[in-house]
């Protein structure tokens, strides 16, 4: 569902308040005021207890463009709106978008920063370049993107992602679980102090691959770059040929 079809669903042809009012019959004015009460880097919980259950109020605010400066309290309602919605919910790009998702659909052209960080759940579609940090502590869910920047799927402890095209720099880096799926390459210290989960490259990978790693198993078609494995303590790294200096403990595919 685009955000024009959101918004008219939502009203169904009523005349949109000026102002939001919140189940707890408070008014909240748009984020500014929403942020006068919860703080620029609240809780899921504080912004839920205070999102309309109106949709109309809530596609208002959805509506709004936050600037960066109400960024993270804007990706937690678009999360909350992603839920609700019965269809795909359709946003522009936009930094934190699907903040905290549990359920839910969201399909986006572009991405910014911090799509789909700390989602437990739901899928998240992105049709071309998502940003940097993308899936970011993810515990649950998917994401689809066509390529992605820098850190992507840091710290993830459960889900997957999939990268159509090509990953930045640190990609998978601190992992404890999950699955990450690159159908090109990515760039270097891929897997750098991850302890669990997988992690398969097509393409090549740039240097320093699984560098400390402690647990989980990469695997690459290509080619690793050079010192891959280095200081490895555990898990495995496959890949169909190493740069110089790999560590003696990675192995070759056949």
């Amino acid at each position: 569902m685009s955000m024009k079809g959101f918004m008219d669903e939502a009203y169904r042809g009523k005349a949109r308040s000026k102002r939001l009012e919140t189940r707890r019959g408070d008014i909240v004015f748009g984020l500014e005021d929403l942020a006068e009460r919860v703080g620029l880097k609240p809780s899921r919980q504080e912004v839920e207890a205070l999102a309309p259950d109106d949709p109309g109020l809530l596609a208002r605010l959805i509506a709004t463009d936050p600037g960066r400066k109400y960024g993270m309290i804007w990706g937690i309602l678009s999360s909350i709106a992603a839920e609700r919605s019965a269809e795909p919910l359709r946003l522009p790009r936009r930094n934190y978008i699907g903040l905290e998702l549990r359920g839910g659909v969201i399909v986006l052209d572009q991405a910014g920063e911090h799509v789909g960080e700390k989602m437990s759940g739901g899928r998240i579609f992105v049709r071309s370049n998502a940003g940097d940090y993308l899936g970011q502590e993810m515990a649950g869910g998917g994401i689809v993107a066509g390529s992605c920047g820098d850190y992507a799927f840091r710290k993830m402890s459960a889900g997957w992602g999939v990268v159509l095209k090509g990953a930045g720099k640190f990609l998978g880096i601190g992992n404890c679980g999950g699955r990450i799926a690159v159908r090109g390459g990515c760039e270097e210290r891929a897997g750098w102090l991850m302890r669990g989960g997988c992690l398969r490259v097509r393409g090549d990978a740039g240097d320093y691959l699984g560098l400390l790693m402690s647990g989980g198993e990469i695997t690459v078609s290509g080619r690793a770059g050079k010192r891959a494995g280095w200081r490895i303590r555990g898990g495995t790294i496959l890949a169909h040929a190493f740069g110089p200096e790999a560590a003696i403990s990675v192995m070759g595919l056949e």
